[in-house]
């Protein structure tokens, strides 16, 4: 079972911000969630949910993954934090299959 949204979305009630990021179970729904209040990007920032697709599309239609950008390295790839990584909480460094960001803050 995929549980890397509902891992956000529960970070985001826990830290207070869940009205300010969303929620969301649905990875596409979400993205566009924050497509559609003009939040969208591809330009990775600190703090703001990654999401990806594992087929290197670059559509929102076809993301099926989420997680939460902890770094920006000085090469563009990132670190972050995403559920269900090998069914676990992980910090994950990638450079590939990113659709694009979600940016709340």
């Amino acid at each position: 079972m995929a549980w890397c949204a509902i891992f956000i979305s529960w970070a985001a009630e826990e830290a207070g911000v869940r009205s300010k990021t969303g929620t969301e179970a649905w990875t596409v729904g979400w993205a566009n969630w924050y497509a559609a209040k003009g939040k969208w990007g591809t330009k990775p920032k600190v703090g703001a949910l990654v999401f990806y697709d594992w087929s290197g599309g670059k559509s929102r239609s076809g993301i099926d993954h989420v997680g939460i950008v902890e770094k920006v390295n000085a090469n563009g790839s990132i670190v972050a934090i995403e559920g269900n990584h090998s069914n676990a909480v992980a910090r994950v460094p990638r450079s590939s299959s990113i659709v694009g960001y979600g940016y709340w803050a």
